[in-house]
């Protein structure tokens, strides 16, 4: 079975190929087109020519793809009375138009096959606010909103679709954080630690399985209980 992941070199995304190559997956890594390494191919989830262009090249080699894990997003934190327009169409069409061009041809190409799972990235930022991060937010908001319908619309084609939540998480993106925020953070984390890209790949993988084969249209939480407090 082949499984796509996009947004293969972040934190998350290195700790979920693992996770699914250990459990017997052929992983496809893509990333974003600057990256030089022939182990990744290049794609901008942002651009729908690009996401076509490497369904295009797959489907060219005859490789099947019968998972998907969109893991592209991006922050560009700033308070609403100073973000500019610039900056929120940014996180927009990375995070949420993003999702919905990788899910939308992933879909095209999972219908000929008659089977998939597609797995998109949320955040607790979609659920609680954060300050600074209404763009981010915001778009989160969106994939939960685009997983739900779409869900519905894919089961008929033996496609799941599903959203993981992670909450705070040991990243290169969540290191930006300042030290005195992220320990307010932790206060009220009921388990009051951090999670680990490895605790939200083994969420993804379940996803990914069969082992979830009556799981679609749902929002999944790896947050330590943040979302409760």
């Amino acid at each position: 079975m082949n499984v796509l992941v996009i947004g293969a070199l972040g934190g998350i995304g290195k700790a979920t190929v693992k996770r699914l190559q250990q459990s017997g997956y052929e992983v496809i890594s893509a990333d974003i087109p600057v990256i030089e390494d022939k182990n990744y191919i290049a794609v901008d989830v942002a651009d729908y020519n690009s996401v076509n262009r490497l369904f295009g090249e797959l489907e060219h080699k005859g490789i099947k793809i019968s998972g998907i894990v969109n893991l592209a997003g991006i922050t560009r934190d700033r308070t609403l009375l100073k973000m500019n327009h610039e900056e929120w169409e940014n996180v927009i069409s990375v995070n949420l138009t993003g999702s919905f061009n990788v899910l939308k041809r992933g879909a095209e190409h999972m219908k000929m096959h008659g089977k998939g799972s597609i797995v998109l990235i949320g955040s607790t930022a979609a659920l609680n606010g954060n300050f600074g991060q209404t763009n981010y937010s915001a778009s989160k908001a969106g994939i939960q909103g685009l997983v739900r319908s779409a869900s519905r619309e894919l089961a008929r084609n033996g496609i799941r679709v599903n959203c993981v939540i992670p909450g705070l998480i040991e990243t290169p993106m969540s290191a930006k954080i300042p030290k005195e925020r992220w320990e307010t953070i932790l206060k009220i984390i009921p388990l009051g630690r951090a999670g680990k890209p490895e605790e939200v790949a083994n969420l993804i993988n379940f996803l990914i399985s069969d082992e979830s084969s009556y799981i679609t249209g749902s929002s999944m939480l790896v947050d330590g209980g943040l979302r409760m407090s």
